[in-house]
């Protein structure tokens, strides 16, 4: 929350000093635009609503069958780093903030007279605050693609484990229903296991509709057009952090490389009498009240001689005002970062942990197999036995990839948290581009 409402602010500070309105819509139209009370909605009695649904999914029918067969699906391999830095690349707001810092860039080298070093201090605050909003935007937009990037290739690896499952399934099932058929005993109704297919059938279109929503997700975050084919997760190339990191090493490279932290720690290094108006414009969209300065002086000689030589009574006790409220929020902002740090540390060595022991009892299941395939042909197992035991092995193979994909997820929150994920990319603190 912190962080989106850090963000806000900047992008709003710098609109606001651009002279532009955040709601232009709202001022123009005021109250006329709620076109007069909505007449209310009428009276009911509570009733079920879980029976009307079942009563309209059980008039759904099943769509008809395509005439032609589908076209095979056309795949297109993405690494994690690949995935990372086109993310980065393709932030629209962080390319609109980069842009205006040029523009301001341009002005400054076209405009080099001394005299106007108030404007050049001006300039370059605003300078570093699209520099630094920049750099949080596209770390944000790098970690959040990554993330669906390795739920992607979670999906992807459960959608084989659900293919496999159905397939034992269905194999199960059709032997079921031969041992019906001869009037032999059947190790369980067999409804059992039409309803086992069934529910697989169910957790296999809900995992191909979760793959069509990421893949739409990654193909905007990196900036590929919508009629790309599905992507597929290459990860032979690790994302780094195969060991534990260490947590105080962790924290300390976060605190000096975060963003948001570095764009505090500047307001608050160059703040100043020909600077304050900008500080003053951020404290406000953090909050209305921290903005309010000082009452001016009420000797309109005062005031009119503090125009002429640009100095204002009680200034200076409002810039050190101002840099205690900017102080605050940055030590509110290292708290925050710190915890979101040592939170990932810890999650990213639970996880690692958690495959290892996935992958054991996963091992186990498969040498629990042998032994009832062996005993299978020696007459001494029947198949429902051994079907169920390949499905548990799928769900314990499910486990691993789950425990995986986590662990992979928690290394991409870890350096978004860091703030290191532009800077991999080569987008850094420099503002050359």
């Amino acid at each position: 929350m912190g962080r989106a409402i850090l963000l806000l602010a900047s992008v709003a500070t710098l609109a606001i000093m651009a002279g532009c309105s955040l709601c232009p819509h709202c001022r123009r139209c005021g109250v006329s635009c709620s076109g007069g009370p909505e007449p209310p909605l009428a009276a009911v009695e509570r009733s079920s609503q879980e029976l009307a649904i079942q009563e309209l999914a059980a008039s759904v029918q099943p769509p008809e069958p395509p005439a032609d067969l589908p076209a095979p699906v056309d795949y297109r391999a993405l690494s994690p780093q690949q995935c990372q830095c086109l993310a980065a690349k393709h932030a629209p707001l962080a390319d609109g903030l980069d842009t205006q810092r040029r523009q301001l860039e341009q002005k400054e080298s076209k405009k080099p007279c001394l005299r106007e070093d108030k404007s050049a201090k001006q300039r370059a605050f605003q300078e570093s605050m699209l520099l630094y909003s920049a750099l949080e935007i596209r770390d944000q937009a790098a970690g959040t693609a990554l993330e669906w990037y390795y739920q992607l290739a979670g999906a992807e690896a459960k959608a084989d484990l659900l293919n496999e499952s159905l397939k034992e399934g269905r194999k199960t099932l059709e032997g079921v229903q031969g041992l019906k058929k001869q009037g032999l005993h059947l190790p369980a109704p067999i409804e059992e296991y039409q309803r086992q297919v069934v529910e697989l059938q169910l957790q296999e279109t809900q995992n191909q509709l979760a793959i069509e929503q990421l893949n739409s997700k990654l193909r905007q975050a990196i900036g590929q057009d919508s009629k790309t084919g599905r992507i597929w997760p290459d990860l032979r190339t690790p994302l780094g952090m195969e060991n534990p990191p260490d947590v105080e090493a962790a924290v300390q490279l976060g605190l000096h490389q975060r963003p948001q932290l570095l764009l505090l720690r500047s307001m608050i290094d160059n703040l100043d009498r020909d600077t304050l108006g900008s500080a003053r414009s951020f404290l406000q969209v953090l909050n209305p009240l921290l903005a309010m300065s000082s009452p001016g002086p009420n000797c309109k000689v005062l005031k009119i001689l503090g125009k002429i030589l640009h100095i204002q009574p009680g200034q200076e006790d409002e810039i050190d005002r101002v840099r205690a409220q900017l102080s605050d929020y940055l030590r509110e902002r290292e708290r925050t970062v710190e915890a979101e740090i040592r939170e990932t540390v810890y999650e990213i060595r639970a996880r690692r942990q958690a495959t290892i022991l996935a992958r054991e009892a996963a091992d186990s299941w498969q040498e629990r197999i042998r032994n009832l395939e062996k005993q299978r042909a020696e007459g001494i197992r029947g198949v429902a036995e051994l079907s169920k035991t390949y499905l548990d092995w799928y769900k314990a193979r499910g486990e691993v990839v789950k425990e995986f994909v986590g662990w992979k997820i928690a290394v991409a929150k870890l350096k978004m948290a860091q703030g290191v994920l532009p800077a991999e990319c080569g987008y850094t603190e420099c503002k050359k581009d």
